[in-house]
């Protein structure tokens, strides 16, 4: 059941690692982690506070942090558009990627078709360089 100081660690915390490990996953899953992908890793782990040791944990051990899903609009659509860019980051979406975003957005809430639809908004919004709190604010 994970170390003792998951056990204690608040549920914004869980969440975020959950988050991330849900991203460490889309970037594996067409079998590497490339460069920008990695990146962007690193970008959203900074942005969620993870320090390198808990990043560590997450990559070694990534079946101790299931999805918690966030309950605010924002944060959901948050979510999905870095899913969405993880898969779109390397400039290729992977059939594998793309149905295992698919899966984590339903995750998140949304229908089936919600989904098809806000990831093809996301996609045209990325591949046209508007940046993902742009897109998030436009989806709000």
């Amino acid at each position: 059941m994970g170390t003792i100081a998951q056990q204690f660690e608040s549920g914004g915390q869980s969440s975020d690692k959950g988050i991330f490990n849900n991203l460490v996953m889309l970037a594996r899953v067409d079998g590497t982690v490339d460069d920008t992908e990695q990146d962007l890793l690193n970008r959203i782990a900074h942005r969620l506070s993870l320090t390198d040791e808990q990043v560590s944990e997450i990559l070694e051990n990534p079946n101790n942090y299931p999805m918690i899903p966030p309950s605010g609009k924002e944060d959901r659509i948050e979510r999905f558009v870095q899913f969405i860019e993880m898969i779109c980051i390397d400039g290729v979406i992977d059939a594998k990627e793309e149905k295992l975003a698919n899966k984590y957005g339903i995750a998140l809430g949304y229908k089936s078709e919600q989904v098809i639809e806000l990831e093809a908004i996301i996609i045209d919004k990325l591949k046209a360089g508007v940046e993902a709190n742009e897109i998030i604010a436009s989806l709000m």
